[in-house]
């Protein structure tokens, strides 16, 4: 064995002697995690399902990356992540962990590539509005979203196609790309995480300036700013928290892949790449909670869809009451 399947041997028996309680633990707060994550992106998509007025095109984006989010809840972290914790070792078949690694990549990079089509798309509505009617129709918008979703899926076929398979990080509790691959791995940094970054930070940058400038020039005249434009920057707002939360979770993922591309071998404890994946989860069950907190439209849908069983059950009572009501009126007082 070279050195680092002696370093993944030596993680799967550190992964096995785990103690009884930081089993229950570990598992647990994945679970909750994952819970979230279910339940929170599975909400944002009903909401925008049973009320059209949510159907914005930057609600299309939104909407895009909850599945993203709900699909690694559904198919990686629930059904593979959970038993792999609570049996401290994997538990299924060698093609299993191959769709693992590849369906984990592809979620990522459409994860990434979705917020710089909302990162773009608030660019041209705010910086540049003029033309945001002509780049942004629904027809368009789905279209870009199609295409963010193909190369995604494709992303990872490359190292697939050229023989390479994924193996078991029992610390990430995971199927991973073996860290021998770097220079798959350089291009996965590079192409799919490192300029999309760059993209992003433009973008705001510009829109940043952009209302910075409008504010001042309409607080000289003493008008006050449109609502639409209040809107808009609400909306932009509401985008730049969620970039700037994914970042805050992805940014110690890509330090930690980076730094163990360039040292050819894994160099971190395993407690390091055990919160590698809590994070990666932790940023997909997030995104729900900020459009509760940020987006007034959101938080009122929210709340509309989880009274609705109250509200079905007030629409039956409250007319047979207004019936009893009719009816004493009709008989007349008593005698």
């Amino acid at each position: 064995m070279d050195s680092t399947e002696d370093q993944l041997a030596e993680m799967l028996r550190e992964f096995k002697s785990r103690s009884k309680a930081k089993v229950i633990v570990e598992s647990g707060l994945y679970a909750l995690i994952v819970l979230f994550v279910f339940v929170g992106n599975f909400l944002t998509l009903l909401v925008m399902l049973l009320n059209r007025r949510m159907r914005t095109i930057a609600n299309m984006l939104v909407a895009s990356l909850a599945v993203s989010d709900l699909l690694l809840g559904v198919f990686l972290a629930a059904p593979l992540g959970i038993p792999t914790l609570v049996t401290s070792r994997w538990p299924f078949s060698d093609t299993t962990c191959q769709f693992q690694g590849y369906l984990s990549f592809s979620l990522a990079f459409a994860s990434i590539h979705t917020l710089v089509l909302m990162a773009v798309n608030r660019y041209y509505r705010i910086v540049k509005p003029t033309k945001y009617r002509h780049y942004y129709t629904k027809k368009k918008t789905l279209i870009m979203i199609l295409v963010t979703w193909f190369c995604s899926i494709c992303a990872p076929l490359i190292y697939v196609l050229l023989g390479n398979k994924m193996v078991f990080h029992p610390s990430k509790f995971k199927c991973f790309i073996p860290i021998k691959n770097s220079s798959f791995l350089a291009y996965i940094v590079l192409l799919y995480e490192g300029i999309p970054t760059c993209v992003i930070i433009y973008c705001y940058f510009r829109i940043f300036t952009t209302v910075r400038h409008h504010n001042s020039s309409f607080h000289h005249r003493g008008n006050p700013i449109s609502s639409v434009n209040v809107e808009e920057v609400k909306v932009a707002r509401t985008i730049l928290v969620i970039v700037l939360f994914f970042n805050l979770c992805w940014i110690p993922i890509l330090i930690i892949d980076f730094l163990d591309t360039i040292f050819q071998r894994w160099i971190f404890p395993p407690e390091a790449y055990m919160a590698y994946t809590f994070l990666g989860a932790i940023s997909s069950a997030l995104n729900p909670f900020i459009y509760g907190v940020l987006n007034k439209s959101f938080r009122k849908n929210y709340l509309k869809v989880l009274r609705c069983r109250c509200c079905r059950s007030q629409a039956v009572v409250e007319p047979l009451d207004v019936r009893v009501r009719a009816s004493v009126v009709a008989m007349g007082p008593l005698p």
